[in-house]
């Protein structure tokens, strides 16, 4: 990428001045959209329009026409202060972004100590200004220009704290913590999301609830970025989150993961519907339970699973890696139903690489189906290293050899956990005109050595075109 004054544009690929180089670097949370694509950009949704389902594809038309990008701005501002889109369209921009921050100024007591500002550009100042003159008789905003954005509020006195904020504080934009956590937030990206989850614990009504979730010393830490964007593959939402703890617990116990969670799931039959993945977890289960951190779980639960585990001969923490082994998938398919007051079961497909076939047997028996069940007993039996529990089918081609799993899937090759959602199979004719164009979705979790820093991706591929 070419390189720029712009910090954030070097960062992330927005194109020209950005909403946080005129709001405050105190800010606990900001959002903004860039609707200013560059010809990368335009391309790609061409293709990834070119790739809907034709019921859908007539909905993107146009899109490419940069000029057409700042006409939801322009409907959204005109709707929400009554008047028409012409007043608006000759003086809006593409871009526009909001922040909140906390303040001591007591007009904002009643707000928890949180003020609020929008960034929007302008395309025209002087035009801007004056329809922003009789806003401010007309529905009370304050507002103040600033470079190439006006920025403003419905609270009277938003503004002049704004400009306290910016003088003691500096712009967001220019903010370490905040260029940092956006270093790798996808190029091409429209959309963006970033919190500082301390600050925002730290005020009252987020606190109060804290309190009332995990006790009076309830605490969190760390950061979250969120982002969405469009390929010409895929439309992606992710979010990152950076030095996550709760009340002391943090992600450590996820980077037990070996990054492999979507290989997990490529020995899955091809016709899977619904495919699970993970690899490592058995040691990040372990982990958890040697450090006692396992989410949700209390001393009660705890003593249950132990008790529960030990009966099948595999008693924890080694007794992960003999139910999910070193690396784990689950595929289910055949969802079809039949008549009415019928319905034909599912296929499932488990497979555990270096699990213990006596154990999962026992598991089988004891948990999935004991004898007093009446639904299909699901058969055990070894492929290799890899102990495979079905109540179905589970030769021929496998998933890893479908091309829209490879277009979803794509890039995901680092993550702890994986999940794939075939949606052609998923939808019928009924539902869609064509299933065959609606794609998959996939989504993945990816997590740094020592779990300082987590990554949630989920995406859209459709296959038409």
């Amino acid at each position: 990428m070419a390189a720029t004054v712009w910090a954030t544009v070097s960062l992330v690929g927005f194109g020209g001045p950005q909403p946080e180089s005129v709001l405050p670097a105190n800010a606990l949370g900001f959002a903004k959209v860039d609707l200013d694509i560059d010809g990368s950009q335009a391309i790609d949704l061409l293709r990834f329009a070119d790739r809907l389902p034709d019921e859908l594809g007539e909905e993107f038309e146009g899109v490419e026409d940069e000029d057409d990008t700042a006409a939801p701005f322009a409907e959204v501002f005109a709707d929400t202060y009554d008047l028409e889109a012409s007043e608006v369209e000759g003086w809006i921009g593409r871009k526009v972004g909001v922040a909140s921050w906390p303040t001591d100024n007591t007009d904002f007591a009643s707000e928890g100590g949180v003020a609020f500002a929008i960034a929007l550009a302008v395309e025209d100042a002087g035009a801007a200004e004056a329809r922003f003159t009789e806003l401010s008789e007309t529905h009370g905003l304050a507002h103040t220009m600033v470079d190439d954005f006006v920025v403003f509020s419905e609270h009277p006195a938003a503004i002049d704290d704004y400009h306290d904020q910016m003088s003691a504080h500096g712009d967001l934009e220019s903010d370490d913590v905040y260029s940092g956590d956006l270093g790798d937030v996808p190029s091409g990206s429209i959309a963006l999301a970033w919190v500082d989850l301390a600050s925002l614990a730290g005020i009252r009504p987020f606190r109060e609830q804290l309190a009332t979730e995990f006790g009076a010393a309830g605490t969190v830490q760390g950061r979250m970025t969120a982002s969405f964007r469009v390929t010409g593959e895929y439309l992606e939402a992710r979010m990152d989150v950076f030095g996550l703890s709760v009340e002391g617990e943090d992600l450590s116990w996820l980077a037990e993961g070996t990054g492999a969670g979507v290989e997990a799931m490529g020995g899955l039959p091809e016709n899977t519907t619904v495919a699970l993945g993970g690899s490592g977890l058995d040691r990040m289960l372990a982990a958890a339970w040697e450090n006692d951190a396992l989410p949700l779980l209390d001393d009660q639960d705890r003593r249950a699973m132990e008790s529960d585990l030990t009966s099948v001969g595999a008693p924890p923490p080694d007794g992960f890696t003999s139910l999910l082994g070193t690396s784990t998938a689950v595929g289910l398919s055949d969802f079809d139903t039949g008549g009415y007051g019928s319905s034909v079961d599912p296929t499932v497909v488990f497979r555990a690489v270096d699990g213990d076939p006596t154990a999962l047997a026992a598991f089988v028996d004891e948990v999935v189906a004991p004898p007093a069940s009446t639904g299909p007993r699901p058969t055990v039996t070894e492929d290799g290293a890899t102990v495979v529990v079905a109540t179905g089918g589970t030769g021929g081609a496998v998933l890893a050899d479908d091309q829209v799993f490879q277009q979803t899937m794509a890039g995901m090759e680092d993550t702890v956990a994986a999940a794939f959602v075939d949606v052609r199979r998923a939808l019928t004719h009924e539902e869609v005109r064509d299933p065959e164009q609606w794609g998959a979705v996939g989504v993945a979790l990816s997590v740094t050595q020592d779990g300082d820093r987590a990554a949630f991706e989920l995406r859209w591929a459709p296959s038409g075109g």
